[in-house]
């Protein structure tokens, strides 16, 4: 009676396989990704990174590790 038990249960999950709808894994990724950049943290981090990126632009520390590195090379 197990091997017939078996058999079933291996047929049954290759129906169940092949019943099963495929899914677009690209278009789940970018759905995915659309929804995090639409999200209120996302724009609030996006918001800091650029502000800290400006800071750092315009700072007087970079000027100077950028001077000290430049010596270095």
């Amino acid at each position: 009676m197990t091997g017939v038990r078996t058999w079933f249960r291996a047929a049954e999950v290759a129906a169940a396989s092949v019943s099963r709808p495929r899914i677009d894994v690209t278009d789940a990724d970018a759905e995915i990704e659309r929804l995090i950049r639409g999200s209120w943290s996302w724009t609030a981090g996006h918001r800091i990174v650029c502000t800290i990126s400006a800071a750092w632009l315009d700072s007087r520390c970079r000027r100077i590790v950028d001077a000290v590195a430049g010596d270095r090379r």
